[in-house]
């Protein structure tokens, strides 16, 4: 029920766009911005999808993500806000249209006489139908319309934005959980090998090989890795619940344990490229620029209507059926009757009322005016610190794994000469500790590098592809 709400707003909103007037944006705005974003890195296009998130290659995410879409609580309150704004908009349309209404009545009364000691029973009935009609000869109410129309649509982009941000949390998320998932494999794995190594340090302690000092430092580092161990646990649980109360689920052990990602170590996911010298005007497509700018439209509508609510109003009515004085003989035998009005209003003095009106709708629009070019500002930012990001996630993707390889390398010397004798186990106790957080830190610039694709695709209001 939830999917199907949302996905008939989202088809309104898509239907509506279809028909959209031209864009009311500040002429000024667009020509404060370069025409191409510029990135570092030269790469090919390959685009992206409307499920952008399949770019990853991961089932569990994908089925995530679409869960979210469907169950997410804020997702089916706006969707409702959405449905409430639709409404909205054939409510106040309607005054553009005649009102008809039919009637029917009758009436049956005992009376006295004027000059008579008697009384006399008297009938009469009517009925018909009655028309009311505003000409909206100024289109005061076609701007009241638009300006309801333009706030539908900017409730439709505002669903459409949260549901980006849904899917990019969702992502983010899941990247984090992957993140944490590897860390914790790779400190399960050096808690097993410290254990191992303080066992055999304890029998060659017993035998006199090494001395109590390199006996603690054993079990004072396999202390810290288990302490680190229980510490990201947590953390992971934490975020697979985090996880399922965005996807609109219950977090119990049974749905978090179904969530588990696999720890094994494993590649980076394969990304589609960005391509470069991204266009500028993919930040139309952004949908909390397009909320923005339907804002904007509907202040400006607002101005306008408050602007004609001076001059005169032509209100028509009238009506037509028929009487009898009989109420039996009503629907036989009545008279036809019918009549026509017109009536003309002009404000003359309110007070102030209509002109307090009027500059309120000024202010406004000249404040959304404003925070639509803090917007646009801050939507180009956004895209610039993305590609930024993303060039500098992959550089460090890189130095961390080539710094991991190194780190094994010398650990493996360290522990060679510490097995024959030129040296102690402190050298082989930091080699180790100095690996351990090499590995962490290639996790978490995985993590990162992830997290920089999702921030461009966000970003830029959901890929650059033509079919986004």
């Amino acid at each position: 029920m939830r999917r199907t709400l949302i996905v008939v707003a989202v088809a309104s909103l898509l239907g509506a766009c279809a028909q959209m007037p031209e864009r009311n944006v500040p002429s000024d705005v667009p020509g404060t911005l370069p025409d191409r974003f510029t990135n570092v890195i030269a790469m090919p296009d390959t685009g992206t999808s409307p499920t952008w998130w399949q770019a990853f290659d991961d089932p569990k995410l994908a089925a995530l993500v679409e869960q979210g879409l469907q169950y997410n609580s804020d997702l089916v309150v706006t969707a409702e806000r959405l449905r409430e704004a639709r409404a909205t908009v054939r409510a106040v349309r309607s005054a553009q249209l005649p009102e008809v209404s039919a009637f029917v009545g009758g009436t049956r009364q005992r009376t006295l006489v004027t000059g008579l000691p008697d009384s006399t029973i008297v009938e009469t009935g009517d009925y018909g139908v009655q028309v009311s009609y505003e000409v909206d000869l100024w289109g005061r109410l076609a701007s009241q319309t638009e300006a309801e129309r333009q706030r539908y649509l900017s409730q439709g982009y505002t669903l459409a934005s949260l549901r980006l941000t849904v899917a990019a949390e969702l992502v983010r998320g899941y990247l984090q959980a992957q993140s944490l998932s590897e860390a914790r494999a790779v400190l399960e794995e050096n808690v097993q090998v410290l254990d191992d190594q303080l066992r055999l340090s304890r029998r060659r302690y017993d035998v006199g090989a090494i001395s109590e000092l390199d006996l603690q430092r054993f079990r004072s580092e396999l202390e810290d890795s288990r302490a680190q161990l229980a510490e990201t646990t947590q953390q992971l649980r934490a975020v697979q619940r985090a996880l399922l109360l965005l996807a609109g689920q219950l977090p119990t052990d049974e749905r978090v344990a179904g969530i588990n990602i696999e720890s094994e170590e494993r590649p980076p996911a394969v990304l589609p490229t960005v391509p470069t010298g991204l266009p500028s005007a993919l930040l139309n497509r952004r949908p909390d620029l397009r909320a923005a700018e339907a804002n904007l439209a509907a202040a400006g509508a607002d101005l306008s209507a408050a602007r004609r609510a001076w001059l005169p109003a032509i209100a028509i009515t009238g009506s037509a059926g028929e009487v009898s004085t009989n109420l039996s003989d009503l629907f036989k035998d009545g008279v036809s009757v019918w009549s026509v009005a017109a009536t003309v209003t002009q404000a003359i003095f309110d007070g102030g009322r209509r002109n307090a009106a009027i500059e309120i709708s000024e202010a406004r629009r000249d404040q959304l005016a404003e925070s639509y070019r803090a917007t646009v500002r801050q939507a180009f930012g956004e895209v610039l610190d993305a590609l930024d990001a993303r060039t500098a996630a992959d550089a460090v993707y890189r130095a961390r794994s080539e710094q991991s390889d190194a780190l094994r390398t010398a650990l493996r010397l360290a522990q060679r000469r510490y097995d024959e004798g030129y040296s102690d186990y402190l050298g082989v106790l930091d080699a180790r500790r100095s690996l351990l957080q090499s590995r962490l830190a290639v996790a978490e610039a995985r993590r990162n590098g992830g997290a920089a694709y999702v921030d461009l695709v966000l970003a830029v209001g959901g890929g650059w592809s033509e079919s986004t």
